[in-house]
């Protein structure tokens, strides 16, 4: 319970008096998901760590007064102070708002747009640098997002700090499907979704949220990307060759399938399932020599320390290997969206 990500943000409106139901409606509606449970125990928890006077007012339903030093001492100790301010004082009109205020819009405009919701998100549990992802944001999205704004989003909304794999997969619900993501990420289209099953998901069988960071920032067309030395580059292929080589010299079955389904006019509507098994020696000397091959041309191109730049290209491109490049569109502006999701933070 300890590690939810947005547990202060469930903090601050239970300091509002909200209610259980109306907490896990609005986190399922910025894409997270919680138990009522667990929203009960941080209540629990949170009436625990307050002193007497102050555990009186939540249990009154009670505001805190943000004009009371002990109160913004207690926020500030929970580490919702600045969330808390702004969702009480927003609607004053300001002559000179703090500035954190800024930093709240900010993570409003975050939560306003799925697609980059996720990529903040899957970045912050990367443990790619603030000051990068700030820079990806304004690259993809035209829109500037400071350090300070990103720090107070990961306090209030994704905390991820000991967080598993599988525990972010929970609590995130885009992380769930790898096509999902990608087809987001691609074309900013919230209602176009892949099947596992389709045909057009073909690739990697990792997830895409758990990707190394920079080939996630490759991914979404940012170039401030470092990429490996040309020797790094080759060992890397030696190495999942190697693997690659092992796994074949393992297989144990070889089965293709063929699937069709359709209509005529003798049997009407039908599915028909055809699995080949393949001779597995045969299969298996396939995939073997194809391993092995790759592995002797890397190492055979591998450079050596007084390699000149030119001779180091040659070399990689006796490998033949070829990358298409992939990139995504910039999101269209959505005015109706950011209006409804500012009214439901702010109620």
């Amino acid at each position: 319970m300890s590690r939810v990500p947005f547990r202060r943000f469930i903090a601050t409106f239970l300091l509002f008096s909200k209610n259980v139901s109306y907490i896990v409606d609005k986190l399922n509606k910025f894409g997270y998901q919680i138990a009522d449970q667990e929203v009960s125990d941080i209540f629990s928890n949170l009436k625990e760590s307050l002193p007497p006077k102050y555990k009186e007012l939540l249990e009154n339903r009670e505001i805190f007064d943000i004009n009371d030093s002990g109160c913004i001492e207690w926020l500030k100790q929970l580490g919702v102070f600045e969330y808390y301010d702004y969702i009480v004082r927003k609607d004053q009109n300001l002559e000179n708002p703090p500035e954190y205020f800024k930093w709240c819009e900010d993570c409003i405009w975050i939560h306003a747009y799925r697609d980059v919701m996720v990529i903040v998100n899957i970045l912050l549990f990367n443990e790619e640098d603030l000051e990068s992802i700030s820079k990806i944001i304004s690259y993809k999205y035209r829109k500037k997002i400071g350090i300070e704004a990103l720090k107070l989003y990961e306090k209030v909304f994704w905390n991820v700090e000991n967080l598993t794999a599988k525990e972010a997969l929970h609590y995130c619900i885009p992380f769930r499907d790898n096509a999902l993501i990608i087809r987001k990420l691609r074309s900013g289209n919230e209602a176009e979704m892949l099947s596992r099953d389709s045909e057009e998901n073909d690739g990697s069988d990792v997830p895409f949220t758990f990707h190394d960071a920079d080939y996630i920032k490759w991914k979404i067309g940012y170039r401030d990307v470092e990429v490996p030395t040309p020797r790094d580059f080759l060992e890397k292929i030696k190495q999942d060759s190697y693997f690659k080589y092992y796994e074949a010299m393992n297989m144990t079955q070889s089965i293709e399938i063929e699937e069709e389904t359709g209509t005529n006019d003798k049997i009407g509507a039908f599915d028909n399932t055809k699995r080949k098994r393949r001779n597995v020696e045969e299969q298996r000397a396939k995939m073997a020599k194809h391993w092995m091959d790759i592995f002797i041309k890397a190492n055979g191109s591998m450079p050596s320390s007084g390699d000149k730049k030119n001779g180091v290209l040659e070399r990689l491109e006796q490998l033949e290997l070829e990358f298409e490049e992939e990139k995504i569109a910039r999101i269209d502006d959505m005015p109706e969206v950011m209006k409804d999701i500012k009214e439901d933070m702010g109620n």
